[in-house]
């Protein structure tokens, strides 16, 4: 990283936002930032975007610049920020996490443990339709990666790619001890026949992961978010390995991370990575249910503060539910629905049981 654009008048507190959510611009402004913010990056050229930037910066000494949303692997984001010295997280490192193909190279030349699924995009190369998926989010400070869920994904079609409309958003989980500087290791990674003991393609289990098979006639196509993550001990250490070894691989050092990983009969595989949070609805899950606000870590991080372990106290769940005929976004929520949005209502419970029961019946099928 090169020296800052402004040096010796650069400061620390003084924070540029580029497409920040209106949360995280407040919770830094009440830690003390100076907060500049760029609402969006549409309607400028990359080099008025980077022009833009560049003045911003050295007009108000700003001494870190943080991307969020699609802006987190924007190139000329990325680029300019590490040019100007002013970025925590190496350009590369976000770029190439940011991109699916260069993901999957890097995995497949780093061992057969890491081996990476096809993408979607490779018709004569698809791999097999997954009924169970995860998603891992982490926030990582100074390269150590601290795992702050796994969620799983259960689809009632038998494909997990779709649990996320439009196949590529992020989800949430559960996280082990939840200790900050936690680190995967590039050399290691997962095993690979833990995973095949049960939740093959196309195998039959209900939300409960016990036996029936999960229809889901009210949201087919679109996945049951579960969280904490049902799995082992040993299922746990490899998700948490194979994602923090892809965070150490590609060089990531700062900030949110959100990868998805399949379950398949050879062991959990990458399926694709973004740098930045997780969104809803599997973010409100673990703030539902641990307490962690995203927005607040983040600043925690920046900070320097030290990050609050992710203690999970019961459980929750998104469930896919059509909306009214006429009246999108208008979800009939039933009573012990915690929330409704955009196609999901989220459910809470204190224990497995009842969060399956309570998913079940709202499904329509039995557990």
């Amino acid at each position: 990283m090169t020296a800052s654009a402004g040096s010796g008048t650069a400061d620390p507190r003084r924070l540029l936002l580029v497409a920040p959510s209106p949360e995280l611009a407040a919770a830094a402004t009440e830690a003390g930032f100076h907060v500049v913010t760029l609402a969006d990056t549409a309607g400028f050229t990359d080099e008025e975007l980077r022009a833009h930037l560049r003045k911003t910066v050295l007009t108000h000494r700003v001494g870190r610049m943080v991307a969020c949303g699609e802006a987190s692997s924007h190139p000329a984001v990325l680029e300019t920020a590490e040019e100007l010295g002013v970025s925590p997280n190496p350009a590369s490192a976000a770029r190439l996490l940011a991109d699916a193909v260069e993901v999957r190279n890097l995995l497949n030349l780093s061992g057969p443990q890491w081996q990476a699924l096809a993408l979607p995009d490779e018709p004569e190369h698809r791999p097999p339709l997954c009924d169970v998926g995860y998603g891992v989010e982490t926030l990582t400070v100074e390269g150590m990666h601290r795992v702050t869920g796994i969620v799983e994904f259960r689809s009632g079609d038998g494909s997990f790619r779709d649990a996320i409309p439009g196949g590529g958003g992020p989800g949430e989980g559960r996280s082990g001890d939840g200790s900050p500087g936690e680190r995967g290791s590039g050399g290691g990674g997962p095993g690979g026949g833990r995973f095949s003991e049960r939740g093959e393609p196309g195998a039959e289990a209900g939300p409960d992961r016990a036996g029936g098979t999960a229809t889901a006639p009210r949201g087919a196509g679109l996945a049951v978010h579960t969280f904490p993550a049902p799995i082992t001990g040993a299922e746990e250490a490899e998700i948490r390995a194979l994602a923090t070894g892809l965070l150490d691989l590609v060089g990531y050092e700062f900030g949110y991370a959100f990868i998805r990983v399949a379950r398949t009969g050879h062991g959990p595989r990458v399926v694709d990575a973004v740098p930045q949070q997780a969104s809803w609805p599997v973010s409100r899950l673990i703030e539902l249910t641990t307490g962690l606000v995203p927005e607040r870590e983040l600043v925690h991080a920046l900070s320097g503060k030290p990050l609050k372990a992710a203690m999970p106290v019961g459980c929750a769940a998104a469930v896919p539910m059509s909306d009214p005929p006429g009246a999108p976004g208008r979800i009939a929520a039933p009573a012990d629905v915690r929330e409704a949005r955009d196609g999901y209502v989220v459910l809470t419970a204190l224990t497995p049981a009842e969060l399956a029961s309570r998913t079940a019946a709202l499904l329509g099928c039995p557990i």
